[in-house]
């Protein structure tokens, strides 16, 4: 994949006057013609191109064979029902669709979805010399609420808009596409992913429906971390944390054919990426990275800590030698590279029924950063280092399943909690309590369950695990805290 800066979704926008609603006081409404005019003629949209900015209509599939919003419905009851539809199961390929035709409590919506040809083309411009391409080589879905005048893609205030839309809430979209632009590879989304169903295919009509539930992500006034695939994030604090939700879809052919359709998402991070290594005859190697600053913005709370989400479909599973009934955790290796910092992951199943597709969701959480990757591959017998199979930067699995004892390291205010420190060693805590004691008081802290980093040095210390039956296995530990 190349470097590209995904303008649409992943920087920020000014931030627009808010408005509210609450009860019976009614938002701005849009006029039946207000989302159409911004997809067509704004930055938001971008279906007409000029000298200025990239358009559909300056594209090989052109206006008429970008994708387009099927379906947008919003949940905010944890997802039992979706009955606040502000674009109805009958839009068609035309786009025709408007937020008045979509009557929510009584009231008109103001959410829009906005389709963009990100890093597309301007009429002055040549495809690969002008470092532009045609068709698009990204697609960029970004809600938006009217404001009256003018849309906004912050829905930080929650209760807003209408629907009232918050990080609590549930989004249901499903997007079409024609047979002129239906080379889906990966899908980005900023949020918690709980559905995912892809019958996308070259040459063919299809549809991807998702749902998540959106969450914060960092904003900087100007500029970003938003590089494919993930490098480096040299920021280190936020300036805004905002509820925007977005979705980027991967157009080009640089990911393997066999992983069309692979989704993951992030929350509290700028973007995410995937790069993968798929050879005949072997399991493929994953490699998925996310960029955010290191802080939280003021007044956020301090250090950030991030989650990531990646979904592999049984279709990927099988490339792995496994299949979503027999998946084993023990047989992959989750190992974080890049800087160093850290990490939980765990995996939960998916089925058709509940989540549009049979397969795994792997959750990566407790992300220090700035620009982490985490490989993901199938490792020789002998199982993970720590539940879901593991491994922190700087360390490895032996033959025979037993842990080297290698170096880890956190950051200042980062933590370490007491199964990375255990799976470091190789330590089985399960089914006894878990408990630790520092001997560099200066250096890091025990804070509930993890040792926390307090300045840069050597923190050194002891693990007991106790069990019922036995004697308790005390483990001495050590790692570096930096900066």
């Amino acid at each position: 994949m190349e470097f590209r800066r995904l303008t649409a979704i992943a920087t920020a926008s000014g931030l627009a006057a808010l408005c509210a609603f609450a009860g019976n006081a009614s938002a701005a409404i849009p006029t039946n013609t207000d989302g159409r005019s911004e997809q067509a003629n704004s930055s938001r949209g971008l279906d007409h191109a000029d000298t200025s900015r990239w358009g559909w209509d300056n594209t090989t599939p052109g206006v008429a064979g970008r994708p387009y919003i099927k379906r947008l419905a919003v949940s905010n009851d944890g997802g039992a029902t979706f009955d606040n539809i502000v674009v109805p199961d009958s839009a068609n390929g035309t786009n025709g669709w408007a937020p008045l035709t979509a009557s929510i409590g009584g009231q008109v919506s103001d959410i829009y979805a906005f389709i963009t040809p990100t890093n597309g083309c301007r009429t002055n411009q040549t495809p690969g010399l002008d470092n532009c391409y045609n068709p698009p080589n990204r697609v960029g879905i970004s809600l938006m609420r009217y404001l009256g005048p003018g849309w906004s893609e912050d829905f930080t205030s929650g209760n807003s808009a209408n629907p009232p839309l918050s990080d609590a809430s549930v989004i249901d979209l499903t997007v079409g596409f024609h047979p002129t632009y239906s080379t889906l590879r990966w899908s980005w989304v900023n949020g918690v992913p709980s559905y995912w169903a892809s019958t996308v295919s070259p040459l063919a009509d299809g549809e991807v429906r998702i749902r998540f539930t959106p969450k914060t992500m960092p904003v900087m006034n100007s500029g970003g971390c938003s590089q494919i695939p993930v490098s480096t994030c040299d920021i280190a604090q936020a300036d805004h944390e905002r509820l925007q939700p977005g979705m980027t879809l991967s157009m080009d052919n640089t990911l393997d054919p066999a992983l069309s359709g692979t989704l993951f998402g992030t929350s509290s991070a700028f973007i995410g990426s995937l790069e993968a290594q798929i050879v005949q005859g072997q399991a493929p190697v994953l490699t998925y990275g996310v960029a955010a600053p290191h802080t939280m913005a003021p007044g956020g709370g301090g250090d950030r800590l991030g989650t990531f989400f990646a979904f592999l479909p049984s279709s990927v599973l099988t490339l792995f030698g496994t299949s979503t009934v027999a998946f084993d955790s023990n047989i992959f290796s989750v190992a974080r590279t890049g800087d160093a910092g850290t990490f939980t992951p765990s995996w939960t199943q998916w089925n058709t029924g509940a989540n549009g597709t049979d397969g795994q969701l792997l959750t990566i959480s407790n992300i220090s950063f700035s620009a982490p990757k985490f490989v993901v591959r199938r490792q020789a017998s002998g199982g993970g280092t720590n539940p879901g199979g593991g491994t922190n930067s700087g360390g490895g699995t032996n033959s025979g399943g037993r842990t080297a004892p290698k170096l880890v390291s956190i950051r200042v205010g980062g933590k370490a909690s007491f199964a990375q420190i255990a799976g470091m060693y190789g330590l089985s805590t399960k089914g006894g309590k878990v408990s630790a004691k520092v001997s560099t008081a200066k250096v890091c802290k025990v804070t509930g369950p993890a040792v926390k980093g307090l300045k840069p040095g050597r923190c050194k210390g002891t693990l007991t695990v106790k069990r019922t039956k036995g004697k308790a296995l005390n483990k001495g530990f050590a790692f570096t805290v930096t900066k």
